[in-house]
């Protein structure tokens, strides 16, 4: 078993550098206006040069027209979009014709199935909601049996092992659980996550193949 892990909301390159290292399969850029972890695009088109390719990157988008996501995916060298407003299915599908697209749905009430079922081509991301409302991990935990889903909102050091055992996601998207403000990542919180959820692995790996005999 090995969850996902995406470290999201980074500004810089160190931090950038010391994620990729840490062992995050996913380095996330955020380009919504308005997000105190919002960052230029040429910013960072350099930060992922410095990167290494077997990690993916990720635009995080809410609401931009595609002509301007895929200006910036391109100029930047990204890999994933990620739409994070009130984007439609038709916007997800133009986009992915070029791109592999994911879709984050606010898992707050039952709400989300229905529009869950819409972008049901896409990876999902279950995340919690403008007014602060958490994300449901049972609501999500259904969701993550039938499409490939990450789990967002909250996560950190405390709970992410637990995530993985309550909710088995695809993978965990991790910004401000890992910050020492916002866009200025925690080096020791990202080791420390990185390092519990692959032990949470490695714990359900035994459990499966207790169970498969």
């Amino acid at each position: 078993m090995h969850t996902l892990i995406k470290i999201c909301g980074l500004t810089n390159g160190d931090d950038a550098k010391f994620a990729a290292d840490a062992g995050a399969d996913l380095l996330g850029f955020i380009f919504a206006p308005g997000s105190p972890r919002k960052v230029e695009p040429e910013k960072v088109r350099e930060i992922v040069k410095q990167l290494p390719a077997n990690v993916k990157k990720v635009g995080v988008f809410r609401d931009a027209a595609n002509p301007e996501i895929i200006s910036i995916m391109d100029l930047c060298g990204l890999d994933i979009v990620q739409l994070h407003g009130h984007e439609t299915p038709e916007t997800a599908k133009v986009l992915a014709l070029e791109y592999e697209v994911w879709k984050a749905i606010p898992f707050t009430s039952s709400a989300a199935f229905a529009e869950s079922l819409k972008f049901q081509d896409y990876t999902q991301l279950a995340d919690s909601d403008k007014q602060g409302n958490d994300c449901n991990w049972s609501l999500a935990m259904l969701t993550a049996r039938r499409r490939r889903l990450f789990l967002a909102g909250g996560i950190a050091v405390e709970n992410a092992a637990h995530a993985v055992e309550t909710v088995c996601p695809a993978g965990l998207d991790i910004c401000s659980g890992v910050e020492k403000q916002p866009g200025i990542k925690d080096h020791r919180k990202i080791t420390e996550i990185i390092n519990r959820i692959r032990k949470a692995d490695r714990i359900q790996e035994e459990i499966h193949e207790k169970h498969s005999f």
